[in-house]
């Protein structure tokens, strides 16, 4: 929550996309800071259907709510300042497009797009109507992330020699679960290379700086799932076309750096699920995640510190997160103005087109063996 000290601006009324009764990342994550806030009041609702939209603001006791079933009629809202779409991802591009075009201020989840092409019209069109945009890219606001990237900044590290990040997505094991069906062709654009490891390797460009040559190799070794029900029984199986291992090399842009990021579907047996060491001429920092934390956006990893004079790790304290929507409200607050000289800062369409260019070419250097540039 902000502090008291912090310039507090007018409440924005913000409309809801995909804000579902049955449960959904925005009801986990956007809900509970939206409703204890006083910067932004929820005063719409856009679902599949109006009836579905209506039972979501009865189950969440959200009260003088306007209720939708189009994008376009939210859209026109004369009641909404902002458009938040948080849906699956293949429907964002279509969604998102009908409130730029209103001239409403919009947030979308990462990706902000299926693919560069839709990504690229959205920022277009964004900046054609001089409207603010934010994506949600909120690793960047992890507690973790911020101390780390503070501690490079500072020089304790030296110069950056390496740096090498491994994850398991969650996402992508031997099995899938039937509402997530839609994720499996690749041109969903929501799969391991896009969601995990995008947001991943965010958060480090975002501590370290940007990649160049860019070396990719991508794989899909489990074409074939099981599907597993609603009810958790086992439902036949499918196949897919995304890729369920990623592993790219680079250089850092500002500095030479060598990095090395490797993830893979499903979770790790061992129970490390992300490590993300950088390796200094001063100094190592070692974050870990939790079991699943290959999600860095979602999960808070520790943060250790080895000094070439000292045996033993020293572990340096950070604020604890409290849930998902610790790092989605931190979002928001920087979106208000709130929270900025404290490091959380604002990811908007044009840093997510930068991380869409990156993606679309590890997509090309692994397709063609190149070294692939995006900056």
């Amino acid at each position: 929550m902000p502090k008291e000290s912090d310039q507090m601006p007018d409440q924005k009324r913000i409309g809801i996309i995909g804000l579902s009764a049955q449960g959904s990342w925005a009801s986990i994550s956007h809900l509970p800071y939206l409703q204890q806030t006083n910067l932004y009041k929820i005063t719409a609702l856009q679902n599949s259907t109006e009836a579905s939209a209506k039972a979501a603001a009865q189950k969440y006791s959200l009260t003088n709510v306007t209720t939708f079933n189009d994008a376009s009629q939210i859209a026109h809202s004369s009641d909404v300042d902002i458009i938040a779409v948080s849906v699956n991802v293949p429907e964002h591009y279509k969604l998102a497009k009908p409130a730029l075009e209103a001239g409403k201020d919009v947030f979308v989840e990462w990706p902000l797009a299926r693919n560069l092409a839709e990504a690229e019209e959205l920022v277009r069109l964004a900046k054609e109507m001089g409207v603010k945009t934010m994506v949600g890219l909120q690793a960047r606001q992890n507690p973790s992330v911020l101390k780390a990237k503070e501690i490079v900044q500072s020089g304790k590290l030296g110069k950056i020699l390496v740096t090498t990040m491994y994850g398991h997505g969650a996402i992508f094991g031997p099995t899938v679960n039937e509402g997530f069906l839609y994720a499996l062709p690749v041109e969903a654009g929501a799969n391991l290379l896009t969601v995990p490891f995008g947001h991943a390797v965010d958060a480090l460009c975002f501590v370290l700086g940007e990649i160049e040559d860019i070396s990719a190799t991508l794989a899909n070794l489990t074409p074939e799932l099981d599907v597993i029900s609603k009810d958790g029984k086992l439902a036949g199986k499918t196949s897919k076309t995304a890729h369920d291992h990623i592993s790219i090399t680079g250089q850092l842009l500002n500095g030479g750096g060598i990095v090395n990021v490797t993830y893979a579907g499903g979770v790790s047996r061992t129970k490390r699920d992300f490590v993300w060491e950088i390796v200094g001429t001063e100094g190592t920092l070692i974050l870990e995640g939790p079991s699943n934390g290959g999600h860095v956006q979602m999960y808070q990893p520790t943060l250790k510190l080895a000094k070439s004079d000292l045996q033993e790790l020293e572990q340096i304290k950070v604020e604890e997160t409290t849930g998902f929507s610790y790092n989605v409200g931190r979002a928001w607050d920087a979106w208000a103005n709130v929270g900025l000289n404290r490091g959380h800062t604002v990811t908007t369409f044009e840093d997510a087109l930068l991380r869409h260019k990156m993606i679309d070419a590890i997509y090309r250097s692994a397709k063609n063996g190149t070294r692939e540039c995006y900056v």
